[in-house]
């Protein structure tokens, strides 16, 4: 039952921190750096898929079995993170003819500290259930 606390808790926080930046923070850098290989308008079924799917594997990979601590839960988390975001931008990095090395840099550092961010707070919210 905690596993649902956790997953709830990295579903939200993932949401707002991926909202705020994406839409207000580095809003101009992605469109600058992306230009004409973005969508004119986010797709909502792939994006739903994805807000859905990857708080159920951060809280499964990064806190299964229980972390020591909440600095275990976010380093174990952020490499989480920095796996599944990396994967994502040197795969577009090595295939894609306008993925910068910048935006591949940007990226994956963000997805490093949302899901460190993220899975932290799973952590605690599922301590609290247990």
């Amino acid at each position: 039952m905690s596993w649902l606390y956790g997953y709830g808790a990295a579903l939200l926080v993932m949401g707002v921190l991926d909202a705020v930046w994406l839409g207000f923070v580095a809003r101009d850098f992605y469109r600058n750096e992306a230009g004409e290989m973005l969508a004119e308008e986010v797709r909502k079924l792939p994006a739903a898929l994805f807000y859905c799917a990857y708080p159920a594997g951060l809280v499964t990979l990064a806190l299964q079995p229980e972390p020591a601590g909440p600095a275990s839960a976010a380093w174990r988390s952020a490499l989480v993170g920095l796996v599944a975001y990396g994967t994502y931008d040197l795969t577009n990095l090595a295939t894609l003819r306008h993925w910068s090395y910048t935006l591949t840099l940007a990226d994956v550092a963000w997805g490093a500290f949302a899901s460190a961010v993220a899975g932290t707070a799973a952590y605690f919210a599922m301590q609290r259930a247990a």
